[in-house]
């Protein structure tokens, strides 16, 4: 799921990792005199560009994960380049006849990076500290199919399931269950310091958390006694380059500049608008796929105007989908019909209800009691594409009489902003590769967040029960088809964009790095 940074960063190693942040910082400060040849370290630190950070690192109390938690912690099961399931930190596992219990062996050769061993007690604590209702986890309904967790031996762990769960192995592959040091936790964690998620983050991956500045940067560094790299990885053990500074930089152009005058190593997001600039820039590698995500204009359903199914529906006619694309993203992304990525088998769409046309959405104004149209706020994250389509968004409600006063936030305050139901009109994008983030965003006990469109309907409920606890995959694709053409009757979203992952990459300083249609994979990269 999803990042920002700022900050100038060219680390040369030779000095001890007790100052390493202290020399990343002096970097930033301004221009120095080379070093002779000789005595010229050899550089040991890639900087990565993200457009958007979480308010916190602690992936119990957040609905949002970086790049830095697939980094840090590993998690029981992978995703391939092909998105295939392979062993991590467990070894195996097996299902029982019924699917209601499903077995994992752990491998035996992992320690915590607080030198804590991992094993089946840890994994058992953690997915409890998920459920357990004192930490109101935004993840907890996202593993509400455990019943209960059993630990035969110090290897082995038993989920066992309230109903059979097809789904189970996405859900202990994404970065959500990343297992982290119950030891680290309890010191660290709201009953210890309170630090945990900001000065501290614990768990066995192939980095190890440095700090984090927000706004700022956030800084990682190997960790010498990995050797359990994922079975599709070349490199198993402690990664080849020591340093990965994460550069939080909202602003694209920023982003870009930062990119082409060599400060900037990788840029995970490359905006729309510079693909083609970026494709043109000597020693440059640029990675384009199709994305999980979505892209879409949602509403407040429970507070008036929104409330009402007919100004929702006439909202999403004002929209026009293919001129958004077109301007605000030059063709990197492509109209959105639905609420799924067509990647997913479950994807529905309906090009009637999302139609452009204006004179039916005047109508249904009109008819919803409000002829003139009215005011109100649309809130948007200060990403430049995020800003752009609030703009484009604006001037299409204005031609059916709905005038809007635009507000941007930073990550942080956009997400303080939601949690207080705050909002009216904001836009925001998903990205996550299975249909259950419609469970996440619009399950009546999500409400108030990450339910943020305040959307508790009881029909909704029953559909996502019946999709998520279906028996089989087949009949769990039913089910969220379903669902969503309940929820496009009901307009509960508006569906802008789908977008296009497009990443670069500094051939000239960076070598064999692979894109990954989900994660940033840092296992075989190496630099020059």
């Amino acid at each position: 799921m999803r990042r920002n940074h700022v900050g100038r960063a060219v680390a040369w190693c030779g000095v001890a990792a007790l100052v390493v942040a202290l020399v990343l910082a002096g970097c930033a400060g301004g221009a120095k005199q080379p070093a002779p040849e000789a005595e010229k370290p050899a550089r040991d630190t890639i900087v990565v560009a993200l457009a958007r950070e979480g308010e916190t690192l602690d992936h119990i109390r957040t609905s949002w994960t970086t790049d830095a938690h697939y980094t840090v912690l590993d998690r029981l099961v992978e995703r391939d380049y092909d998105l295939k399931y392979t062993p991590h930190l467990a070894e195996s596992w097996t299902s029982s006849p019924d699917g209601k219990v499903w077995t994992f062996k752990l491998r035996k050769d992992v320690k915590f990076h607080d030198g804590t061993p991992f094993n089946a007690a840890a994994v058992k604590w953690f997915f409890e500290a998920l459920l357990d209702p004192k930490n109101a986890s935004p993840s907890a309904s996202d593993y509400a199919f455990i019943s209960r967790i059993e630990t035969p031996d110090e290897y082995t762990v038993a989920f066992h399931l309230k109903d059979p769960y097809p789904n189970i192995l996405f859900k202990l592959s994404t970065t959500y269950a990343g297992i982290i040091s119950p030891e680290a936790y309890r010191k660290y964690g709201p009953d210890g310091s309170n630090e945990y998620g900001t000065k501290q983050m614990v768990g066995t991956g192939l980095y190890r958390f440095v700090e984090w500045v927000p706004g700022d940067h956030l800084l990682v560094t190997a960790n010498p006694d990995h050797q359990w790299g994922p079975e599709f990885v070349q490199n198993k053990g402690p990664a080849h380059i020591k340093n990965i500074k994460y550069r939080i930089i909202p602003d694209a152009a920023t982003r870009l500049m930062e990119f082409e005058a060599g400060n900037v190593d990788l840029l995970l997001e490359v905006a729309p608008q510079d693909v083609e600039r970026v494709s043109k820039l000597p020693n440059v590698e640029v990675f384009r796929k199709p994305h999980f995500g979505l892209g879409y204009l949602a509403f407040a359903t429970d507070k008036k105007p929104f409330n009402n199914v007919k100004v929702r529906q006439a909202i999403n006619l004002a929209i026009d989908r293919e001129a958004i694309v077109k301007s605000v993203f030059f063709g990197v992304a492509s109209p959105a019909y639905g609420y799924l990525p067509p990647l997913l088998p479950e994807y529905v769409e309906d090009r009637q209800a999302h139609r452009y046309d204006p004179e039916a959405a005047r109508k249904l104004l009109a008819e919803a009691g409000y002829p003139n149209g009215f005011k109100c706020n649309l809130a948007t994250l200060n990403k430049t594409e995020h800003v752009r389509v609030a703009e484009a968004v604006q001037a299409a409600l204005a031609k059916i009489g709905i005038q809007t006063e635009i507000t941007q936030y930073d990550n942080a305050s956009y997400a303080a902003f939601l949690k207080e139901g705050k909002q009216e009109l904001f836009i925001r994008e998903y990205s996550w590769s299975s249909a259950d983030i419609l469970q996440w965003f619009l399950y009546g006990s999500q409400f108030p967040y990450p339910n943020h469109s305040r959307w508790v309907d009881k029909k909704t409920d029953e559909l996502i029960d019946a999709a998520e606890y279906a028996p089989s995959m087949e009949a769990r694709e039913q089910g969220y088809k379903a669902l969503q053409e309940y929820l496009i009757s009901k307009a509960v979203w508006c569906p802008i964009w789908f977008p296009e992952k497009v990443q670069a990459v500094r051939t000239d300083k960076v070598a064999n790095f692979r894109m990954h249609p989900l994660y940033t994979i840092f296992n075989d990269v190496t630099l020059k």
